[in-house]
């Protein structure tokens, strides 16, 4: 079966306009992170599987948009459908992280976005970034599915994690609007992280062997790129060890999931 995906790029070019946490080391300049989203959203355009048919870019900050616009003009050789949409980012209740907006962005698009609503399976993407490995993923589930997302998800002496990670997942649309559409309303300051918020929601599922939902790849999807916290490279070599680490945790201690 060679189902067909749209892709879902979020971004926040200008985080100084919300109440996003600031601190020293994060990747807070403009300038720098729209240069982030165009190498991003220029790799995707080239991507040479034809499994992806459309791309929605979807930015919060109420920044110019108008060089990625051009950029798409000039370098989009496939012709690939690419809908931008501007969603203004509303108040994040306090003491929630900021992926409370991220989630905002999210519901917006999957209500508004015409290529989404013309779609059955959503890729949705921090659209700073880049996944190589994102054909290889695809090959893995031919089938039909509800959920394909990535997991930390362990407890070992002291040391635990219990999270999905948000960065990319895979989902079918309808799944999303009726699991996942407002899980930020769930947020709390004692709970305040998209990544758990999803894994509350998701792990439950998965434990009732819900069929389709799917909380662990079968490989390490290594971004490319520059992370908004504390400015990790995603290829230095310190990530790239922690990448073959995990891999090899999935080979040999597949119970493991980390």
């Amino acid at each position: 079966m060679n189902k067909q995906y749209t892709l879902l790029l979020t971004a926040c070019i200008d985080p100084s306009v919300s109440n996003y946490k600031k601190h020293p080391s994060f990747r807070m300049d403009a300038l720098t992170r729209l240069n982030d989203y165009k190498i991003a959203l220029d790799y995707w355009l080239n991507y040479t599987d034809s499994r992806l048919t459309g791309i929605v870019f979807i930015e919060n900050s109420g920044f110019d948009i108008s060089s990625l616009k051009e950029l798409v003009a000039e370098r989009n050789n496939k012709n690939i459908q690419v809908e931008f949409i501007e969603k203004l980012a509303g108040p994040v209740p306090y003491g929630v992280h900021y992926g409370y907006s991220e989630l905002e962005m999210i519901d917006y698009a999957f209500k508004n976005s015409r290529l989404i609503s013309s779609s059955t399976y959503i890729i949705k993407a921090t659209g700073r970034l880049y996944f190589p490995k994102l054909k290889q993923l695809l090959n893995k589930y031919p089938g039909e599915f509800k959920i394909a997302i990535d997991s930390r998800d362990y407890k070992i002496l002291k040391y635990e994690k219990h999270y999905l990670v948000t960065t990319i997942f895979i989902i079918n649309k309808d799944f999303y609007n009726s699991a996942l559409y407002d899980a930020k309303r769930l947020m709390t300051p004692e709970n305040g992280h998209m990544e758990k918020i999803y894994y509350s929601i998701l792990k439950p599922l998965y434990v009732k062997n819900e069929k389709g939902v799917i909380l662990r790849f079968p490989f390490s999807m290594d971004p490319v790129g520059i992370g908004a916290h504390f400015n990790v490279n995603y290829s230095s070599k310190k990530k790239l060890f922690e990448s073959a680490v995990r891999n090899a945790f999935r080979i040999f201690i597949p119970k493991l999931w980390i």
